[in-house]
């Protein structure tokens, strides 16, 4: 089965002529992928890229091949191919490039290839250490009697197949920064951070053909709730704020883009700004584990959160399993037999 159309079918908003539902992700919306140490969810993230870039490569064949061929022709055959087609800006915040590359490699797709036909853009959030990580490291490693960081390899210190975008700079860190002035710092490098990934999604969004869609993937969001356990002045709700200017902006987008964050919901200590990310977010997907136990044919199981604005109600979705293979990802009905 496919897990775009399992989606859709339920919201009734993404239906074609026939009545079935599109094989695309929701558009106009703001999904929240939520897992666990237990149940980790970077599959997923993968999945939405291989989506969007086999249903691109899939329309500009069919493009190619039909010189004739209508606009409605072309939306009904984006509408028609697993993803729907369009490009990515991906907010790294979990894994490195090299990792993304080497998983794309597998999975069938090559960023380097899409980023030169201007279907992917990558934000590294990793590239430049954040003040508050600064901080937090430089006494671990007192903690520990260690002077100085140990060198990191090769890979780590850089892997550019293409040019991506920083969202700090090394010369605005500075670690010696005095205490008193130490909470004012990290509060505007984090609210700083947040504008410019608005302002790249934003940028990375309007430079696309009208025709493409977007989808904005924050991978994941736990960095940078991060910085409120050393800064306790802070308030989480800047993340909040900042979500919620996404999400009015893809609102008002809401056939050419969408978003969708991952988080660790076992990070948090307390409950309160995962319920918050939730009431934001227009559907959530809950990965878990097997109640049953350990099987050799599932991996684990998908539930879903729908929220219907217009009541400001929360539904759920019949949950499904799933299967994370080498070069792909299988998603089947719950008591049906992978064929």
């Amino acid at each position: 089965m496919d897990l775009f159309s399992h989606l859709n079918w339920y919201s009734g908003d993404f239906m074609n002529e026939d009545g079935e539902p599109i094989k695309s992700i929701p558009s106009g919306k703001l999904i929240l992928v939520s897992d666990t140490l237990e149940s980790e969810g970077s599959f997923l993230i993968h999945y939405f890229l291989q989506s969007i870039f086999k249903a691109t490569s899939t329309n500009n064949s069919s493009n190619s091949n039909s010189s004739s061929i209508t606009q409605q022709q072309q939306q009904q055959t984006s509408n028609n191919v697993v993803g729907g087609g369009g490009g990515a800006c991906l907010l790294g915040l979990n894994q490195s490039l090299y990792n993304y590359f080497n998983v794309g490699r597998k999975l069938g797709y090559n960023l380097t290839t899409e980023h030169n036909k201007g279907n992917f853009t990558f934000i590294n959030g990793l590239s430049t250490p954040y003040r508050w990580i600064i901080e937090q490291r430089l006494q671990q490693l007192e903690d520990q009697g260690i002077d100085e960081e140990p060198p990191l390899d090769s890979i780590s210190q850089g892997f550019n197949p293409f040019p991506t975008i920083h969202l700090i700079d090394n010369k605005n860190i500075s670690s010696s920064s005095s205490s008193s002035g130490k909470n004012k710092n990290n509060n505007n490098e984090l609210k700083d951070i947040l504008f410019k990934i608005y302002n790249e999604f934003i940028n990375d969004h309007k430079k696309r053909l009208k025709n493409n869609k977007t989808l904005f993937i924050i991978d994941g969001l736990n960095l940078l709730e991060s910085h409120y356990s050393t800064n306790p002045s802070g308030s989480n709700m800047d993340i909040i704020n900042f979500l919620q200017y996404c999400h009015n902006y893809i609102k008002e987008n809401s056939t050419t883009c969408s978003m969708v964050i991952l988080y660790h919901s076992d990070c948090d200590e307390d409950s309160k700004f995962f319920n918050l990310l939730q009431y934001e977010s227009d559907l959530t997907i809950n990965i878990t584990g097997l109640k049953s136990g350990y099987s050799k044919d599932i991996d684990g199981q998908l539930n879903f959160i729908q929220k219907d604005e217009k009541n400001n109600t929360f539904s759920r979705v019949n949950p499904i399993h799933y299967q994370a293979l080498d070069n792909s990802i299988r998603f089947f009905s719950m008591g049906s037999r992978i064929q």
